[in-house]
């Protein structure tokens, strides 16, 4: 698995929000995902085949909404830093094997593509 990560803070603490997240996301995301395929795993009625596209989504999906919940908790904690002043940008994308996922946000974009 392979993490790639662009963080453009903006505001007086633009830089550490930036930071803060460029160092929490790879090692909460990992955690999250871990945790929320080994709960799918036992739940009885998930069958990873049945739609494998849709569950492999939804499992990355969890994962990156914990892990935004659990870093905007933990900047929370910075009592200088004024959310509505300061902040960051994030964009995203993990290559699992054949699988790649593109998450942004913000304002920050990816486009994918190939040359033939």
């Amino acid at each position: 698995m392979i993490f790639c990560g662009i963080f453009d803070g903006h505001g007086p603490w633009g830089y550490f929000v930036a930071k803060t997240v460029s160092d929490s996301m790879p090692p909460y995301l990992l955690c999250n995902w871990q945790e929320t395929v080994a709960q799918m795993v036992l739940d009885p009625d998930f069958d990873l085949d049945v739609d494998q596209k849709l569950n492999w989504f939804n499992i990355w999906k969890h994962s990156y909404l914990k892990t935004c919940a659990a870093i905007d908790r933990k900047l929370e904690q910075h009592r200088k830093i004024d959310a509505f002043y300061s902040g960051t940008t994030a964009l995203s994308v993990v290559r699992q094997g054949e699988r790649i996922i593109i998450a942004n946000v913000g304002d920050s974009r990816a486009v994918l593509t190939t040359i033939w």
